[in-house]
């Protein structure tokens, strides 16, 4: 199995309460891999692994769906599974557009793997309930 289906099943497996589903974005490049539900909350989830490299590689068409989305408000993040730094880093996709800000360094929450159950609950409740920022324009 690969490191981003490992990391999609531990998703799914600690927060059952979630309402998830995976998305095959062959038809529309960019579109995120998770779409997420619960108490009316809806949020989008983008799942990156790396092994030896510090940055999560987003595409071009990833940053602007991420970009255009949060411009209107929309709930999404970038998840970020560090395997040599055992970490799980959550980043608003508010700031996905800056590359440099997709590692562990500038992560704004980033919890140990293996995870607690109450670390699961602090991700969801991230996710779920942080305060969204509006995305800066991209330099032109």
């Amino acid at each position: 199995m690969k490191s981003e289906s490992k990391f999609w099943k531990s998703i799914k497996d600690n927060m059952p309460d979630v309402f998830f589903t995976r998305l095959e974005s062959w038809a529309s490049p960019g579109v995120p891999d998770v779409y997420g539900c619960k108490d009316g909350i809806m949020f989008f989830l983008e799942l990156k692994t790396s092994t030896k490299v510090n940055k999560a590689k987003m595409s071009p068409f990833q940053k602007s769906w991420h970009f255009s989305h949060s411009s209107q408000g929309g709930r999404s993040f970038i998840m970020h599974q560090h395997l040599e730094q055992r970490l799980i880093c959550v980043f608003p996709s508010s700031i996905a557009i800056s590359i440099a800000a997709l590692s562990p360094k500038y992560a704004p929450k980033s919890w140990v793997i293996p995870e607690s159950p109450a670390a699961w609950a602090e991700i969801q409740d991230y996710i779920l309930h942080s305060p969204l920022l509006k995305p800066e324009a991209p330099p032109v």
